[in-house]
């Protein structure tokens, strides 16, 4: 199923991007103003579509540090869940020794005709 929706939107966005540029072949220089330098003209789609994956990449970067946190306690969580069920496993063994005990406890009572 997760291929079918990969497909559904990657092959719509794949005709879109190649549009796109074959429509948008002009050259444009661009100029990086601190820096007083001029590129080598470059095609129009070429300068868009560098612009949506450096935005991307960042958005990425920005959402993953955003996430730190929610990550952090997610992992102390999980620290904390085996933690609990290591002492719940050793109070269950606890728990069958001690009623192990009892009960040879209770076969040895004196007084009893068994």
């Amino acid at each position: 199923m997760s291929k079918v929706f990969f497909w559904i939107i990657a092959a719509p966005l794949a005709v879109a991007i190649i549009v796109f540029s074959v429509n948008n072949r002009g050259e444009v220089a661009l100029d990086l103003w601190p820096l007083d330098m001029v590129t080598a003209p470059l095609p129009i789609f070429s300068v868009v579509l560098a612009s949506l994956l450096t935005g991307f990449v960042l958005g990425g970067v920005v959402a993953w540090f955003s996430g730190a946190e929610t990550r952090k306690r997610a992992r102390q969580m999980s620290r904390r869940a085996e933690a609990a069920e290591h002492e719940l496993a050793r109070a269950e063994e606890r728990i069958v020794r001690l009623e192990q005990e009892a009960g040879d406890d209770i076969r040895r009572l004196p007084g009893d005709a068994a």
